[in-house]
């Protein structure tokens, strides 16, 4: 059975600036239905935070421009509730420095396929809920 772009209930934005992973992602939720987005770098995110409402945000730390810490620091800034799923190979200490008030899930790399797509989905579920 096809679904519509009209039929998709979630949206997610990808922030990954390695193209495989990205890919990766981007097939994996768009498999359940979740229109995504994708951006390469952290400005190109904001940007898109800006103009669209998102489900979820899955972030990789590392990325230019401005990196993942910094990515979450707007969302903060701009109140914007959107629920973050870290996907990234950054030390447990540095993971350690996230604010659990917007992350809601963290996945190190190299990551198990379904581990991070029911973690993903349950974000978007739980997003849409308090809507």
């Amino acid at each position: 059975m096809t679904v519509t772009p009209s039929e998709r209930r979630y949206r997610a934005l990808i922030v990954e600036d390695d193209p495989a992973i990205r890919r990766l992602v981007e097939k994996l939720l768009s498999r359940h239905h979740v229109t995504v987005d994708t951006a390469h770098d952290g400005l190109e995110a904001v940007k898109k935070l800006r103009s669209a409402a998102y489900s979820v945000l899955v972030l990789d730390l590392m990325v230019p421009e401005l990196n993942g810490f910094e990515v979450i620091e707007f969302l903060k800034q701009e109140n914007l509730k959107v629920p973050v799923a870290v996907v990234s190979a950054v030390s447990q200490q540095a993971l350690t420095q996230l604010d659990l008030d917007v992350v809601k899930l963290v996945i190190s790399k190299p990551f198990d396929v379904d581990e991070f797509t029911k973690g993903v989905l349950a974000l978007c579920a739980e997003s849409e809920g308090q809507a």
